[in-house]
């Protein structure tokens, strides 16, 4: 009598699957913005409203193709400059001081009433005392972006540190871990997607607060520019500017979606 044994075939070691993003994810966003500037342009004609309330899209972008590189492109750059310094600072800081008031439950429970006013607070607000104490440099402008995005990159990545589950704890504490092996390899780890959050909103609040900035303390900026075509009435270029202005924080918040999408592997 003759026995078989069935041969066992090695997994074969690849690259992980990566999921594949449907074409329409790309086109519906296009199909959806041609359809709004289509439907501006039709009711701004069709209405005959003055062009001081609301000028049709293609005088905006004829208006901006004459005046970017002289008007807007200078002001553009230092409002850049505000934002990527701010937020650049914004990131460690945020994730340093929620790591380090997650270790202690009564640093916690102190801290974030503080962080969560800060959040709620309008750094537009702040804006002339800082510039009664440090004048009007743009170093001013980088602290209201720092205060504005480093609240909330701190409460969401503090939310994800303090919701570990019980479970995994005391098994890296039956393993014999240490306090920082375990915040490294299962804390850290555990808790990228609320941090991913806190960046992504960390971007919009930037862009917020350098506007706000601007607004309060403005000769350079774009902020400062929307101001003033406003009040000169040049309507396609205050409202091209604020499309600028969007398109930088639409622009950043992708990136930081883009790197989350590397990063997080195990999400998808």
């Amino acid at each position: 009598m003759t026995t078989t044994t069935a041969r066992q075939t090695p997994p074969v070691k690849g690259k992980p699957l990566k999921r594949k993003t449907e074409p329409i994810c790309y086109i519906a966003p296009i199909i959806l913005f041609v359809a709004v500037v289509a439907a501006w342009a039709l009711f701004v004609s069709a209405s005959g409203i003055s062009r001081t309330i609301l000028p049709s899209p293609f005088a905006i972008f004829r208006e901006m193709s004459k005046n970017f590189v002289r008007d807007i492109l200078p002001h553009l750059l230092f409002t850049l400059r505000v934002i990527l310094t701010g937020y650049a600072v914004a990131v460690p800081l945020g994730i340093l001081i929620a790591a380090v008031c997650s270790q202690y439950r009564i640093i916690i429970k102190a801290t974030t009433p503080l962080i969560i006013l800060l959040v709620v607070t309008p750094m537009i607000t702040m804006v002339p005392l800082f510039m009664l104490w440090m004048g009007f440099d743009s170093k001013v402008r980088v602290i209201v972006v720092i205060l504005q995005a480093t609240p909330i990159i701190c409460l969401n990545t503090l939310t994800g540190f303090t919701t570990t589950e019980g479970a995994k704890l005391e098994l890296m504490r039956a393993m014999g871990a240490t306090r920082l092996q375990t915040f490294v390899k299962l804390i850290f780890p555990n808790a990228l997607p609320q941090v991913f959050t806190g960046l992504k909103l960390g971007c919009i609040f930037s862009t917020i607060a350098a506007m706000s900035a601007d607004l309060a303390a403005g000769k350079e900026g774009l902020g400062y520019r929307i101001q003033q075509y406003s009040s000169l009435i040049m309507t396609e270029m205050a409202y091209g500017t604020i499309l600028i202005v969007a398109l930088i924080g639409i622009v950043l918040f992708q990136i930081v979606v883009m790197i989350e999408r590397r990063v997080i592997l195990w999400v998808r």
